[in-house]
């Protein structure tokens, strides 16, 4: 299948100390997945792993068959789309600038607004609200505008980083019903680092569960809502 990772036996070492210790799993288009844990477990750790930011201790990983060793890797990482935890949107540029950013110098400035319009109304933003500067968008808005940078370049891959966090509960299921509905139309492999349990009960099908740097428990979220383990029924106590 198109649009796959694979993670086997992957293993990082930071000071001597094992942040994450033999994890293994896909991620597929048809299954969006997410990864959960205790602020420990190394979720952040696994997900630059994947981006090739930080680099692994042993094992592999691979994306499209390729290992993210190869050279060639880069082209492989032009195909993705990223949020991070904190939006990092540019402040000296308007919206639909940031939206566009890969691309200021490939085509005019209509072009560039044009298409960030079309991209905005994916997110669920308005026409105006791509001549807002970021300083003038309130947190959901900046996370739309994240989301939507993001899939400026149509990437085969998504990966967000606690893409709801600091939101309520209104505008996170928002954000969610974004993310959701835009891996589903464009056949994007979707990761999520999430720490909202309502979140991942609703809006995803596979789930990666971490603790102390290893995998506790991998499978389907239809899985975990039939039997959960002591360990999650205690990180699922918490929003009960």
């Amino acid at each position: 299948m198109k649009n796959t990772i694979v993670l086997k036996k992957v293993s990082i070492k930071l000071d001597g100390k094992f942040v994450l210790k033999n994890i293994s799993f896909s991620a597929s288009p048809d299954k969006p997945l997410c990864i959960i844990g205790t602020g420990s477990s190394g979720k952040s750790s696994l997900l630059k792993s994947i981006l090739g930011l930080v680099k692994i201790s042993s094992g592999k990983i691979f994306i499209n068959g390729q290992s993210i060793e190869d050279n060639k890797i880069r082209k492989v990482y032009d195909t993705f789309g990223v949020v991070f935890q904190k939006d990092a949107l540019f402040d000296s540029l308007t919206v639909w600038e940031n939206i566009m950013f890969r691309s200021l110098n490939d085509f005019s400035k209509q072009e560039l607004i044009r298409k960030s319009l079309s991209i905005l109304k994916k997110v669920g933003l308005a026409r105006n609200d791509a001549f807002l500067f970021p300083s003038e968008l309130s947190g959901g808005m900046r996370k739309r505008v994240a989301i939507a940078r993001a899939i400026s370049h149509k990437p085969k891959f998504l990966v967000l980083d606690e893409p709801t966090a600091g939101l309520d509960p209104v505008k996170t299921n928002v954000i969610f019903n974004i993310i959701k509905k835009l891996s589903n139309n464009s056949n994007t492999t979707l990761i999520v680092v999430t720490s909202d349990m309502r979140g991942v009960l609703k809006y995803f099908e596979e789930v990666v569960v971490l603790e102390n740097s290893g995998l506790h428990w991998l499978g389907s979220v239809a899985q975990v809502k039939k039997k959960p383990t002591k360990y999650l029924k205690k990180m699922f106590e918490r929003v009960a």
